[in-house]
């Protein structure tokens, strides 16, 4: 079935236009560059009255023409919206069960990737699925095993940049600099991250030094030991080092710690 239109063509509008502008152009012609003074300011409202009422009056004449020609048409419009309300109402319906079907499946997809990632991933907690889960993988308008091809893909390069990582990773600045890569999946920020590391640490052991284990003293022969009281914190294989704590206590309080370390025989030194 097909909407079929019958009517006459639209004939032109007959209007006096060309003697309308003619006397429109007459009138304004008066005002071209004109001056008031201060005391002409009351004709000169009259005059800007008289020009906005020729112009209402003008375009009056114009809306009456156009609700007039207007008129067939808004009323076939309203007869074709109301058929066209018709359809609408079972498209929504369709509609909504694609939607509930699109919401399953991508839920479905979303399972069966998240149960391929978990497979590869070595690194646990610290890299979440959803930073390498990418929404084109998600689209229905690719299979599965395209997106499991995708999926694949980006495990792969990630691999390669942790491998890459790995290589230029002090020990001791590992974990936090893994923790950023797996964040971001930028390796220009793990290196950055590793560089803010090791430039504080460099600050912070210009300003106290750093900590160098002391030697191990050679014991003292049997015959010329001399006696030693018993030391209840002492441990197998204990040996003298050195230790960096920050104390925060009244001043009262640190001097009576430091006559406590005097009196087990502990060196305490304030460090600036």
């Amino acid at each position: 079935m097909e909407l079929q239109i019958t009517h006459q063509p639209l004939a032109p509008i007959q209007a006096n236009l060309d003697q309308i502008k003619e006397y429109v152009q007459g009138v304004v012609n008066k005002y071209q560059n004109i001056t008031y003074t201060d005391e002409q300011m009351k004709m000169a409202k009259a005059d800007r009255a008289d020009l906005k009422h020729l112009k209402e009056d003008i375009d009056n004449k114009r809306k009456q023409v156009k609700a007039a020609w207007n008129a067939p048409y808004l009323e076939f419009e309203s007869k074709i919206k109301a058929i066209t309300a018709l359809i609408d109402q079972p498209v929504a319906l369709i509609d909504g069960q694609i939607k509930d079907w699109e919401e399953r499946r991508r839920a479905e997809r979303r399972a069966m990737l998240e149960a391929l990632f978990n497979g590869w991933n070595s690194l646990g907690p610290l890299l979440a699925f959803d930073r390498v889960l990418e929404s084109d993988m998600l689209k229905l308008s690719i299979t599965d095993n395209k997106a499991k091809t995708l999926l694949t893909s980006k495990m792969e390069q990630v691999q390669k940049d942790i491998s890459a990582l790995e290589s230029t990773l002090e020990d001791k600045y590992r974990t936090p600099v893994l923790a950023v890569f797996c964040r971001t999946l930028s390796l220009t920020e793990a290196l950055a991250e590793q560089a803010k590391l090791k430039s504080e640490e460099e600050k912070q052991n210009a300003i106290l030094g750093e900590v160098v284990p002391q030697p191990v003293q050679a014991p003292i022969p049997p015959h010329v030991q001399e006696p030693i009281e018993e030391d209840i914190f002492a441990t197998p294989n204990d040996f003298v080092e050195t230790r960096r704590f920050a104390i925060t206590g009244k001043a009262s309080q640190i001097n009576r710690l430091f006559e406590a370390a005097r009196e087990i025989g502990i060196k305490m030194r304030e460090v600036f």
